[in-house]
């Protein structure tokens, strides 16, 4: 056993994990919860983390059209501190509607953005514009009866892939039966060797998100969690393979 030992309200609080030696998935070991990216470290720091809310608070929008715009804005290329600042815009600007012109959405993107104390421009104005006039054009005839349901139906979207379907379900719904797998958490998971070394999201995508799902279980973590506090790391502390030696 490895005992994991915080100070909270002045008083010592303890996890007790198992040895590192210890299979947490069939030929993956648990690693010691002193080192970085192991399964023993997610561990730990998802108990640490769990009750801080932002690990446990996810969504963005008020509505399930707001969530999809904040999560559409925020997709591939773009750091989620700008993809919230152009939410935020367009949802202000009243550009969130049925009726909204693909046109009005591209100029208010084109706009330079007020990021912390930067101006910065959004990327991809046009391309994301056009991809999320069609959208708000057709979320309103979005039916579900779970998070399983709704991602599929977020799929048929224009320019919905299951990583930002998975992200809308996880936001909106606080889903725990979805992953939202982005270069951080398979670079997280590959380190963990929870993933193997060589990944195409594109083709495996769901067969990985099953795999981070019986790593959460095992660990028990809740998997919206455990992936918030995987990507929150990762941007942060930088590339695993910057730590080995």
């Amino acid at each position: 056993m490895q005992t994991v030992r915080v100070i909270v309200n002045e008083e010592i609080v303890a996890l007790e994990l198992p040895a590192p030696a210890d299979d947490v998935l069939p030929s993956v070991a648990w690693g010691r919860y002193d080192v970085l990216f192991t399964p023993a470290f997610w561990a730990a720091r998802v108990w640490l983390l769990q009750q801080d809310a932002r690990f446990s608070r996810f969504r963005l929008g008020a509505s399930l059209r707001e969530e999809v715009a904040a999560c559409v804005l925020g997709g591939f290329g773009i750091p989620a501190e700008v993809g919230v600042a152009a939410f935020c815009r367009l949802r202000d600007w009243g550009l969130l509607s049925s009726g909204a012109h693909e046109n009005e959405i591209q100029q208010a993107l084109l706009e330079p953005l007020e990021v912390g104390d930067r101006l910065i421009r959004y990327r991809f104005a046009k391309q994301r514009a056009e991809r999320l006039a069609a959208i708000l054009m057709q979320i309103d005839d979005v039916e579900f009866d779970d998070d399983r349901t709704l991602r599929a139906e977020l799929l048929r979207l224009p320019g919905v892939g299951p990583k930002t379907a998975s992200w809308i379900v996880r936001n909106h719904l606080g889903s725990d039966g979805v992953a939202i797998l982005d270069i951080h958490i398979v670079r997280a998971c590959v380190a963990a060797n929870v993933f193997p070394r060589e990944v195409n999201l594109s083709r495996d995508y769901f067969r990985l998100e099953e795999q981070f799902l019986r790593f959460a279980a095992a660990i028990e973590a809740r998997p919206s969690v455990l992936d918030s506090v995987m990507w929150h790391h990762m941007r942060h502390i930088g590339h695993p393979e910057s730590f080995s030696h």
